[in-house]
């Protein structure tokens, strides 16, 4: 089994009146990517600038391939590599120009870190891109930040919602980026509000609500902790007496334990066009429903 490469452990931390983190732990293994997901608020941005040395925990304690991050915060940091959500970039820089600083800033020779852009540029589809990066899009500057992180060489990963701005084919191209570090033994943090990206890419999902830790595991495990097999989306108005649905105002969200009651309902629509959307529960399913929004 891998070594805990990330520890946070009864992570305390208060703003004035707000508790941003209430007691807080999971761990985290070296060649394992880890998501940290949950609501607006939820505390996930505040312990990962906690885990990277950017700010100080009121309470508990947290650990980076066993150095503590407030005690040994220099040895944390000469091991890892942080991309918050508004990471800023040398606007006048090409894609390759921007990878190749950043490593030689970190201690590459130049040859090796042109080596090393050209190598992860293009794992993110972006060998072709060599205006600067101010006449590029979002969602290329984004990944060009996702590719001098990834070729850095960093043990741990810590990256807040790096695919925001990214169109769905690159966004694969990031995930495919991200798993191929996580292969070669790095440990990656990351957060995001979208469920089938944490479904996709995960090893291991942590759901934050409140500051707290309330799931920690697998996303199967997690989607097993539904009592639900299938859904289906339809539009009002729906058949009556419902027992498991999710209101999304013109139409539901309806959740059936078994194939035999997810035909039967199907089965039973008086005008088959209310059927909208029928699928296996997944995990964004799990997060609705155990957030709380769950099913009436």
């Amino acid at each position: 089994m891998m070594a805990v490469a990330v520890l946070a452990d009864g992570l305390a931390k208060r703003f004035g009146a707000v508790e941003a983190l209430r007691g807080l732990s999971f761990a985290a293994r070296k060649g394992e990517l880890v998501v940290l997901a949950g609501p607006n608020g939820a505390g996930k941005t505040t312990a990962v600038k906690i885990m990277t040395t950017n700010l100080k925990p009121d309470g508990g304690r947290a650990e980076v391939l066993g150095f503590d991050v407030v005690r040994e915060y220099r040895e944390v940091r000469k091991r890892i590599y942080y991309v918050p959500q508004d990471y800023g970039v040398y606007w006048d820089l090409t894609p390759s120009e921007y990878v190749v600083s950043v490593l030689m800033c970190r201690g590459f020779s130049h040859r090796e870190a042109r080596r090393r852009a050209r190598e992860w540029l293009d794992a993110l589809g972006l060998s072709q891109a060599d205006r600067p990066l101010r006449q590029l899009s979002g969602g290329q500057v984004r990944r060009a930040i996702v590719a001098a992180a990834l070729a850095s060489e960093a043990e741990v990963l810590f990256l807040d919602e790096p695919t925001s701005g990214i169109d769905v084919e690159a966004r694969r191209e990031v995930w495919r980026a991200l798993r191929e570090r996580v292969r070669s033994g790095a440990c990656i943090i990351l957060t995001t509000h979208d469920m089938g990206e944490a479904e996709a890419t995960a090893d291991k999902v942590v759901i934050v609500k409140e500051g707290r830790a309330l799931y920690e595991g697998s996303p199967r495990d997690l989607v097993s902790k539904v009592p639900f097999a299938y859904r289906a989306v339809v539009r009002k108005p729906a058949p009556p007496a419902l027992d498991h649905a999710v209101d999304l105002g013109d139409r539901l969200i309806v959740y059936f334990r078994s194939r035999s009651e997810f035909d039967g309902f199907v089965g039973g629509l008086e005008d088959p066009s209310q059927l909208l959307a029928a699928g296996s529960v997944g995990l964004e399913d799990a997060f609705i429903l155990l957030l709380g929004g769950g099913a009436a």
